[in-house]
This record gives C-alpha cells, structure tokens and sequence, in this order.
C-alpha cells in the first residue's frame, strides 16, 4: 500500500479544531424534546437533528455523562452551531453551556415557556438564521494529521474478521503514521485478545488497565447471573460463522492496525494524544458510535458482515464489508465492497489502498448511505437508573 500522506478541505472552528462537515445542530437535551428537534430539523435544509433517550430523573455521573456526551456532539469538529430544545431550560442550559464554551453560536428553547407550536416556529428561526451564518464559511486545506478515525463493527460474520477488519487496519496504521488520530472501542468485544492488546500499550500500567477494563465487564455480567462467554457473539453473528468472542475479538481488534496504543479513555472522552487510542465503551453499535464520536471522531468506518444499517447524525459512517451476499442483498446500505479481496481478485494491500481512496472522498464531502438516507441514531450509555 502507498504511504498515506496529503490532505483533505475543512471548516476552522473558533476552538482551534476543524472539521469536515458543517451541521447546524437541533439537540434534544431530554427525550421529551425529540419530537420538536425532528420537526424543527425537517423544515430547515442543513440541520440535523440529534435526539437521545432518558435527560429526565438522572442524577450524579449518570446526569454528568449524558450532558457531556449530548454536549460533545453539540460541540463537534463537524458542528458549526446548534439550537438546544428541552422541556425546561436548566437542563438545556447544562448542555449549551458546555457547547457555547467551544466558540460556537447556539440558542435555547424551552418548551413549557414556548409551548410545542412556538417552541417549533422559534426553533426554525433560529436554525435557519444558523444556517444563513454556516453557509458563509469556506473550507481550508488541512494536513491529514488532523483527522480523528472512529472504527466501529457491527453485524461481524466470518468475512470481517478475515477481510473487512485486517483491510481497516491497514488504513488504521497508515493514518497513524502520519500523525492522525485513530479511536478503537467496543471493550466487550476485546475479550479473549485483550492480552494482545495489552501488549502493544506505551506503559505496563495502561496494559493493566486494558487488561482490568475487559475484567470489569466480565465480572458485571457474572454479578448479574450472565455469563458473558455465553452470550455473545450475538445470534446474527453466530449466523455468519463465528463460534465465540475469543474468536470475535481476535477478528475485532484487527481494525486497530498493528501500532503501539498510546492512551485508554473513558467512554466520550476526547484522547489527549495522538495516535491509537483505546475508548472503554459499551460494544453495541448506536451506543458505541456515540461515544465515538462525542470523542471527537470526524469519521466512522463500520465494517459489517451481516449488514448494520445505522449511522451517526453529525458525521459520515461508512459501512464496509467484504461479504459479497451482503453486498448483493444490501446495496443502499453499503459504502464499499471489500468483496473483491475475499473471492482473490485483490490483496489486502490493494483492497486498502482502495478503501484508503474512497475514505477519502467521504473525508471531503461525498455523503455515506447513513447520511443520504438519513439513517441516523444516537443512544448514551446509561451508568445509573432513573429516580
């Protein structure tokens, strides 16, 4: 595969950070709100809405994580504004705040103040005055080194691990030499090869910490009367071919290239280093999509076996996979076939070389299927109950 190197057009932000699309976005600071974020995100031509469950009855780090993520979204690389909808307005304040902190414009609308026919009418005001100022800006050259990569599996079979994953990897490495930034997740699905990844850690102690990441999911699900080495692969999974998550895993990781991992963040976190960076999240894929992105990933590329349909309202989710009856059977669900390399008639070198060309073309503006057909969802990981 040819050495990466070049760069790629993007939107400079007041904070410093660039990103490769200019959403205005309509955020749901509670679920009660999703309604009015959908209807006000339909009417104006640019906005995207971004919905959530739960923001009502949470309390302590459960609260604290649900505004930091719905707040990192607001404030995303690809976000050039946003208009923040609750039904009262501290809550949607805790959220503004955060994203007003970044530089960007945003405006609050609270529904028992407005009522939901004011609040809408409000709300598509203020988006579409957003979008008149999001419109001005113009796009930058920029080194690639400033790009953040998601990688996220979803609906894995026998082809992902062989093919689809490796393929990533390849890309993952090669993005990694330049100095970009590469996000691994899915923590459950580290599990049977979470030793080889401790491995590949800069300090013995974040190795530990990789090592005592995995136990702590395993440990959870045993506390619960679960035996997660039962449950999982899921059942689609097991459909496709693979028998247990050691054999997942070890198809897993393989997105994550072969570099040293400099760094374990927290579910939502932004990495403080460059290069590959591990994010302690929970593996299914809105959820950990979400806390991928909230992490500051400009970009996702999704490998899936099976067929995964779902993407992320403020970046472009590319869906891999080198299975050729998915390909067939899904074709407005995928961005790239890698099937070509699974039948022999390319390497991996070549099918990354070949992905390496495409990413690129979502990196500077061509839309993925998630975003033409709006396929588009957001879930933060609960880590408390309701009260």
């Amino acid at each position: 595969m040819k050495k990466q190197s070049g760069t790629f057009w993007g939107y400079p932000r007041k904070d410093g950070e660039v990103g490769i699309r200019n959403h205005v976005a309509i955020i749901a600071a509670m679920d009660n709100s999703n309604p009015i974020v959908r209807r006000i995100a339909q009417q104006v031509n640019g906005a995207v809405a971004v919905c959530c469950s739960y923001g009502r009855g949470q309390v302590g780090e459960d609260y604290e994580q649900h505004v930091r993520i719905m707040s990192g979204l607001g404030s995303h690389p690809n976000v050039h504004s946003a208009v923040v909808v609750s039904l009262e307005p501290k809550t949607a304040w805790h959220i503004a705040e955060r994203i007003e902190k970044t530089g960007r414009p945003v405006e609050v609308i609270a529904l028992e103040d407005e009522g939901t026919i004011m609040a809408t009418y409000k709300g598509v005001r203020a988006a579409g005055k957003l979008i008149a100022m999001a419109t001005e800006e113009s796009k930058v050259e920029y080194p690639l080194s400033e790009l953040v990569i998601g990688l996220e599996c979803g609906g894995s079979d026998s082809s992902s691990g062989i093919i689809a994953n490796p393929v990533i990897g390849l890309l993952s490495d090669q993005y990694i030499d330049i100095g970009a930034t590469v996000i691994l997740s899915e923590t459950v699905e580290w599990m049977g090869a979470e030793h080889l990844l401790a491995k590949r850690a800069v300090t013995a102690e974040l190795g530990r910490k990789i090592i005592d990441a995995v136990k702590w999911y395993e440990d959870y699900a045993l506390s619960v009367g679960i035996d997660i080495l039962g449950t999982n692969p899921a059942p689609d999974n097991i459909a496709g071919g693979l028998t247990t998550i050691e054999e997942k895993a070890l198809g897993a990781i393989k997105k994550g290239g072969s570099k040293e991992i400099k760094e374990l963040v927290q579910c939502g976190y932004k990495p403080s280093k460059k290069g590959l960076i591990l994010m302690d999240a929970p593996p299914p894929g809105v959820e950990n999509t979400t806390a991928i992105v909230a992490g500051g990933a400009h970009i996702v590329l999704f490998a899936t076996g099976r067929g995964n349909p779902i993407g992320n309202p403020v970046v472009p989710t590319v869906k891999i996979t080198a299975n050729p009856f998915t390909m067939e059977k899904l074709p407005d669900n995928i961005d790239v076939d890698l099937s070509p390399a699974l039948t022999g008639i390319e390497t991996l070198e070549e099918a990354a070389a070949r992905l390496n060309l495409e990413v690129g073309k979502f990196i500077n503006g061509k839309f993925s299927k998630t975003e033409i057909f709006g396929d588009l969802e957001v879930s933060v990981t609960r880590i408390g109950f309701s009260v």
